[in-house]
């Protein structure tokens, strides 16, 4: 069923740059993800600046198939944030390159634990031989009128700081936005730091990297006192390869395997019962609490612990060994949650789960695992579960939705 679904041809849509570098990088990502998904048509367009244009890339796509009125193909747009690219342009370049066949449209990078990894790999380079705990770290953005990409900015800042020993961390804009990558370097010297790693939040070499490091020359030179190192942007990496083929099979509800059934839908009793989590960040955070109210014996397996895992931690709410996780972690345990910041950690976590019939949750690859978590909420004794296509925003709106017909 999956290999049918991935005969849909994936269109990468990215903004396009004249750093010949810039579009090197990117045409190596869109490799990468054309090694994930062999059986996949794909091919990429650019907003501006690059060749080809989306509405040529979308009709090469599309060259040589008859409409079957479902999905025939699928764009990804290669953004981080949600502005008027995403919003109108490029919706608009689909249009006018796919004819009459219908191309499904997929949501921007935005707001996940494999971008979160990507730029977490990119702090821990820049570091090199620094101690974390003496280092603050400016996470700058591009900066934009819309909240939503702005907020985003945030979120990933408290997410690095619950993951790292950094510090601190201090989000920055290089336009629109405020506080400017000066403003947030002042910020952070203003800490007593004498060290400080400046992490662009941008996929590929371009002007905005030219303007981050412009920036950050001119800070260095009113500043000698403090030493500052610019970690590279994401570039080409697996996670966001998997990110990108995340959405793309998204769009085509392939996170079931029959005919567009999510799974078989169950209430698991954990009840004195041991749950193996791998990873205590972000993503952990939000799920033991749940798997604490369902009566689970929960040990987690981590490197480092983010604050509200650690908070757990010495409550003796939760038990923990503070390494990374091995394959026989997963030894008797009745489900796994495989959410470290590490893929390579989190797929032999899965196989050795799958090995021993032990059903396990991927954070970062939900085809990668064989269970998967849905939206929940109660009211009035009873709980809506939401579980449907791998689009958190769409499965949390209709959760709620039918969370106010409950209530009526």
């Amino acid at each position: 069923m999956l290999k049918e679904l991935t005969n849909v041809p994936l269109v990468i849509a990215a903004h396009g740059t004249r750093d010949p570098e810039g579009v090197a990088v990117c045409r190596a990502l869109a490799e990468r993800v054309r090694a994930k998904l062999p059986d996949t048509k794909l091919t990429m367009g650019f907003v501006e600046l690059t060749e080809p244009s989306i509405p040529e890339a979308v009709a090469e796509a599309l060259e040589g198939l008859e409409p079957k009125g479902e999905t025939d193909a699928v764009v990804v747009p290669l953004m981080l944030a949600t502005g008027g690219h995403v919003r109108i342009d490029i919706p608009e370049a689909i249009d006018e390159g796919r004819g009459e066949a219908r191309v499904a449209y997929s949501a921007a990078l935005l707001g996940s634990p494999l971008l979160d990894s990507a730029v977490r790999n990119r702090v821990v380079e820049a570091l090199g031989e620094w101690r974390p705990q003496d280092t603050a770290c400016v996470l700058v953005g591009r900066g934009s009128p819309v909240t939503e990409s702005n907020a985003e900015r945030y979120r990933m800042a408290r997410t690095l700081m619950e993951e790292t020993e950094l510090r601190s961390i201090h989000p920055a804009f290089i336009q629109v936005s405020r506080p400017s990558v000066p403003e947030a370097l002042n910020h952070a010297k203003a800490t007593g730091v004498k060290q400080i790693v400046v992490a662009p939040h941008f996929l590929f070499p371009g002007k905005l990297r030219t303007w981050n490091l412009e920036q950050v020359a001119a800070w260095r030179e009113n500043n000698p006192d403090v030493e500052v190192r610019v970690a590279e942007v994401i570039g080409d990496c697996d996670e966001l390869a998997q990110l990108v083929v995340d959405r793309y099979l998204a769009e085509l509800d392939a996170e079931g395997f029959g005919e567009g059934a999510p799974g078989f839908m169950s209430n698991l009793i954990l009840k004195d019962r041991d749950v193996l989590v791998v990873g205590g960040g972000a993503v952990a955070a939000r799920r033991i609490p749940r798997l604490l109210d369902a009566g689970a014996k929960v040990r987690v397996v981590a490197p480092n612990l983010g604050i509200a895992a650690g908070r757990l931690a010495a409550s003796g709410a939760i038990a923990v060994e503070q390494r990374t996780a091995r394959a026989e972690d997963v030894g008797e345990a009745w489900y796994v949650l495989a959410a470290s910041n590490d893929p390579n950690i989190n797929a032999m976590i899965a196989a050795e789960a799958e090995r021993r019939h032990t059903f396990c949750c991927r954070a970062d690859d939900a085809l990668g695992g064989t269970a998967t978590t849905p939206t929940t909420a109660s009211a009035g004794g009873l709980t809506v579960a939401v579980i449907g296509d791998r689009n958190p925003r769409r499965s949390v709106r209709v959760r709620d939705e039918l969370l106010q017909v409950l209530q009526d």
